[in-house]
């Protein structure tokens, strides 16, 4: 998704130099921001804002100098000092839309969505016919996945201009994801009218056609492409698919040794590589592929699949029992390996453990499909990969090897562990939903002496569950704590209670800054710890995720990027807020369960069940670290432990339980 960009910055500084009130204003301190603006034009950003600091310091009510050296640490990448000084810039000149506009963007790059939609909102308010500021605030809302809201701010931006090519590009992006590919199209053509040596246009005009299979105007869109950029490996690598669509395997070769060429470590492309080589029976080459995809990740669980599949047809039987047997260690319920197995061991004259391998493969094909009148076409299909790569639910990254966010390598099972506690403002809801939410509330004895002894009306609970409040109610809370901070003076109390409401409006850097200053006030506050540290996680996983959005081959980015590998974030942080927080309050169970989920998300499993046994002791009825440790003893092959904790977790209200059970606990 293209972002706005800080771009024309001579134009704002003109249009700074114009202005009346720096006319009016001391020689010292326009001599700075004219030296200060003259460097934000030629790209100098350091310097710029060496100049803003000392207009800045001789005028202290001078917006300009403000707003521009915003301008030159969000260019910098410094989104959080952009924030503050376009909001020093809107407490000098509260109208001043640019302020809004920016401050929005930086908010958006911080992942403070809520408050950047607010920015944008106001900026509208002041100026309701600025279609850059409809642009960012549609770039968000694509963000938070609101499509049909982000094709009325891009349609907006079109009605008050319609010369501006990334509002029809952004635009057509949106309606791809809605499914409206004839208006995506119409979008994306005028984006390249609009704007003929804009790449990225091409590209994704292209791969919107090859996802509706108009296969020849794709392949049309990709050349041109090239042609004004021939050293974007990732539009050689769509111009590959499409001529492996279109069958042409021999130029579609030629594009992904292209690829490989400027990227020896893209897994993906040797992937499709060895695909069409085992398709011309060049095996060796196939081989050769196949060994790069392993090498560059391990868990490849394809790559063994059918390199065990071309072991097979060589007649390299041992080799193909090794490859299948590697692929369902990284998957046990891969039943087209267990089928294929079968088969090589049957060739290597080791009856007994085919027929095993046949009977797993039954078993896993009948948990999935139930049961058939036709079992043997089903057996039959499970053995086909082609058929099997359609309706297996795991993660087969061939880029990163990476689960997606959320999911801590559980390859045993097919759901996801339960989320972190978080102690949140349990705002009042309908009575429609009471039942719903009360049923995963917890509390501990701190929390509920609060509860019951508070004269405010406000209640705080331990959840799974993101709380189902208002944006807007949420909001007016905020502000009356704000009115409260500005009579009565801020204190550690009224820090983490806005803490607690911007986690649960998910405005995570807010949050933990909330967090900060409450922990600055009171270093005995163990609350804020413990809800610091599930706020960070979630912030890092959010990052990562981002992270891994933007390296893989996807329409949703602003423009084609080189495909890398993303570590996962190590949640130190996370993991000492949570230490703290048990350091301070021995008995919180939900503290312990945290860390828990960050031990398994960083695979230390043993740890992990030490704190989720502690977590139980303390809370004997908590359903989520029964669940959670039986997934973790499942993964250690613990079967007999673990069911006995999805028992447990079943009987406490997790129902999905029950299906774990009749799948791995009554064989």
């Amino acid at each position: 998704m293209q972002k706005t960009k800080v771009t024309l910055l001579f134009f704002f500084v003109l249009f700074l130099l114009l202005s009346p009130s720096i006319a009016e204003a001391q020689i010292n301190y326009k001599h700075f921001v004219n030296l200060g603006s003259q460097e934000l034009s030629r790209e100098n950003y350091i310097g710029a804002i060496k100049n803003f600091n000392i207009a800045i310091s001789s005028k202290k009510d001078g917006f300009e100098a403000y707003f521009l050296r915003g301008i030159s640490k969000f260019s910098l990448g410094d989104y959080k000092g952009a924030e503050r000084d376009f909001s020093s810039t809107l407490k000098i000149h509260p109208l001043y839309v640019r302020a809004y506009h920016y401050r929005g963007i930086s908010r958006d790059r911080l992942f403070d969505y809520t408050h950047a939609i607010t920015d944008f909102d106001k900026a509208l308010e002041v100026d309701p016919f600025n279609p850059e500021v409809f642009m960012a605030r549609g770039d968000t809302r694509m963000h938070l996945k609101n499509f049909e809201t982000a094709v009325k701010d891009y349609s907006a931006a079109i009605e008050l201009n319609d010369k501006i090519s990334s509002a029809w590009l952004n635009r057509g992006v949106a309606q791809h994801f809605l499914k409206r590919n004839e208006e995506a199209l119409n979008d994306l053509n005028e984006a390249v009218l609009l704007d003929y040596f804009n790449v990225e246009a091409w590209t994704k005009r292209g791969m919107v056609k090859y996802e509706i299979d108009s296969l020849q105007g794709a392949l049309s869109d990709f050349v041109q492409a090239i042609k004004l950029d021939d050293k974007n490996p990732y539009v050689y690598f769509q111009r590959g698919l499409t001529y492996l669509k279109l069958k042409d395997t021999t130029l579609a070769l030629q594009d992904y040794n292209k690829v490989v060429e400027m990227e020896p470590n893209n897994a993906l492309t040797y992937y499709n590589i060895a695909l069409i080589k085992s398709m011309q029976k060049e095996y060796d080459e196939a081989f050769e592929a196949y060994q790069k995809v392993v090498s560059i990740n391990p868990n490849n669980v394809y790559a063994f699949y059918n390199r065990g599949i071309l072991f097979y047809t060589t007649k390299k039987y041992r080799d193909a029992d090794k490859d299948f047997s590697k692929a369902i260690e990284i998957f046990p319920d891969f039943a087209g390996a267990f089928i294929n197995r079968s088969a090589v061991r049957y060739k290597l004259g080791r009856r007994k453990a085919a027929r095993e391998d046949e009977q797993s493969a039954k078993m896993i094909i009948a948990a999935i499909n139930g049961e058939s009148d036709d079992y043997g076409l089903l057996y039959r299909r499970y053995g086909d990969s082609t058929y099997f790569n359609k309706i297996i639910e795991f993660e087969a990254d061939f880029i990163s090897g990476n689960m997606k966010k959320g999911r801590v390598q559980f390859d045993r099972v097919s759901v996801e562990p339960k989320p972190n506690f978080f102690l949140v403002y349990a705002f009042e809801i309908p009575d429609s939903l009471k039942m719903r939410y009360s049923k995963y509330e917890y509390l501990d004895k701190g929390i509920a002496s609060f509860n019951a002894q508070n004269d405010l009306g406000i209640r705080f609970v331990y959840t799974t569950k993101q709380w189902p409040v208002s944006k807007e109610k949420a909001r007016e809370e905020l502000n009356k704590i704000d009115s409260a901070i500005s009579i009565l003076g801020d204190t550690a109390a009224t820090y983490f209670i806005k803490g607690v409401i911007n986690s649960t409006l998910q405005n995570y850097t807010t949050a933990i800054n909330s967090y900060n200053k409450s922990i600055e006030k009171d270093k005995a506050i163990s609350y804020a710890y413990f809800n610091r540290g599930a706020t960070r996680y979630e912030l890092d996983e959010f990052i990562f995720a981002e992270k891994e959005y933007s390296n893989s081959i996807t329409i949703s980015r602003s423009s084609p990027k080189a495909i890398k590998k993303e570590l996962p974030p190590d949640h130190i942080k996370s993991l000492a807020d949570f230490e703290m927080a048990i350091k301070l309050n021995g008995a919180l169970p939900f503290a312990y369960y945290n860390s828990a989920n960050l031990k398994t998300r960083l695979q230390k499993f043993q740890s992990a069940i030490d704190d989720y046994s502690m977590a139980i002791k303390l809370e004997p009825d908590m359903a989520e670290a029964y669940f959670n440790r039986a997934l973790v003893l499942l993964y250690l092959n613990e079967d007999k432990l673990a069911c006995s904790d999805l028992s447990k977790a079943g009987e406490l209200g997790i129902t999905e339980a029950y299906n774990i059970i009749k799948r791995y606990c009554n064989k």
